[in-house]
């Protein structure tokens, strides 16, 4: 509940102090290279092979004039996509979630166009459709059929470090990683036919990401 404490306490303060603050609303749109990590090595190869995502979603901005700084609270559609790396023919593992960050950053203008900034922040993620993504199907040596599976986390936790800039003070491009503070899912041996399962390992679901904002 701790990432629950965190984004009440900065909802409050931005809250606290309408008249100081700048306000912008924008659409953010960008693109996720993800990184699957998990616990237990001798499963890495499961779920390690990059497949592109992406993230959509409105943001508003909350600037506080003549400090430089600032914070940003966007609430983002998510897609991020992983397979194997040992095996050809399993599927991509999409995870789709809703994610709120909340960055405060800290900005400089470079005359009237440019205003380039940094930013971090605690990112909370919830997961929606589907959670269980088949990575590889198969039988034991008694014939019976299992299936490696990646299952999603209801929710997760995560912090964001990255840098931006805004041009004409309506476009916004911004560079960050994505770095998973807990597990966002696990791997498991399933037996379909029974519906029964145990957990090999958990993970987390990392990444890259590039967004590009249009402030109206």
């Amino acid at each position: 509940m701790k990432f629950h404490i965190i984004l009440i306490f900065v909802l409050a303060t931005l809250c606290s102090t309408p008249a100081l603050a700048q306000f912008k609303f924008g659409v953010t749109a960008g693109l996720n290279i993800s990184k699957f990590t998990v616990s237990d090595s001798d499963y890495k190869s499961y779920i390690d092979k990059i497949r592109p995502g992406f993230f959509v979603g409105p943001t508003v901005i909350f600037d506080i004039p003549k400090t430089g700084l600032g914070v940003d609270v966007s609430a983002l559609f998510d897609m991020r996509g992983a397979r194997s790396k040992s095996y050809s023919n399993t599927e991509t593992v999409r995870c789709y979630s809703f994610q709120f960050p909340v960055n405060i950053r800290y900005g400089y203008s470079f005359g009237d166009w440019v205003y380039g900034f940094i930013f971090t922040g605690p990112q909370i993620g919830l997961s929606i459709g589907n959670r269980n993504h088949t990575i590889i199907s198969g039988t034991s040596t008694t014939g019976l059929a299992l299936e490696n599976r990646w299952t999603d986390e209801t929710s997760s936790f995560s912090w964001n470090f990255g840098i931006g800039g805004v041009v004409l003070e309506k476009v916004q491009v911004r560079i960050s990683y994505n770095l998973a503070l807990r597990k966002t899912g696990e791997i498991q041996l399933a037996n379909p036919a029974n519906g029964k399962s145990r957990t090999l390992t958990d993970g987390k679901a990392h990444a890259c990401q590039v967004a590009l904002s249009y402030l109206f």
